[in-house]
């Protein structure tokens, strides 16, 4: 039984790993809910910029896992004492499996305030894989569809 849990476990992280990893792509990547919808586009210089972290994911992958893993790790007591400290080492895998998941699964971004050409000020926070922005940087501003996305002006447009 030990070892059934055991090889459940490494299967469920190798599945995990696998999910996570993703092909290379020369070409840039635009959330899905972005394609094919009319977007405002504003110029604008950089005032400001910020480095935060965009918030991981807690999905059942983490909690059941890391209970798996827990669990498994304290199978070999006997009686109720055994059965209890299972129990609690299945808890606290949950837990700890979560927290896990949801560090990983974090995104370094960028908070930009930006000034536009029409004087206004935006706030866009976005994934720092998208570039990173200075003060002083001349940017793009997309907004719409339920988004926005800052990129810089090459020269010459």
């Amino acid at each position: 039984m030990k070892t059934t849990l055991a090889s459940l476990g490494l299967v469920m992280i190798t599945a995990g790993i696998v999910a996570g990893c993703t092909f290379p792509s020369s070409r840039r990547t635009v959330p899905a809910n972005q394609a094919n919808v009319m977007q405002r586009a504003d110029t604008g210089v950089v005032t400001q910029v910020r480095e935060v972290n965009i918030e991981g994911q807690r999905t059942n992958l983490g909690m059941y896992g890391g209970g798996l893993i827990g669990a498994s790790a304290a199978s070999g007591g006997r009686g109720v004492g055994g059965a209890l400290g299972q129990a609690a080492a299945g808890v606290a895998g949950a837990v700890v499996g979560q927290a896990t998941e949801e560090a990983v699964t974090r995104k370094h971004a960028q908070e930009i305030t930006i000034r536009l050409d029409d004087g206004s000020t935006v706030v866009v926070t976005q994934e720092a894989s998208g570039g990173i922005f200075q003060d002083g940087d001349r940017v793009r501003v997309l907004n719409g569809g339920g988004g926005a996305r800052v990129s810089m002006i090459t020269e010459g447009l």
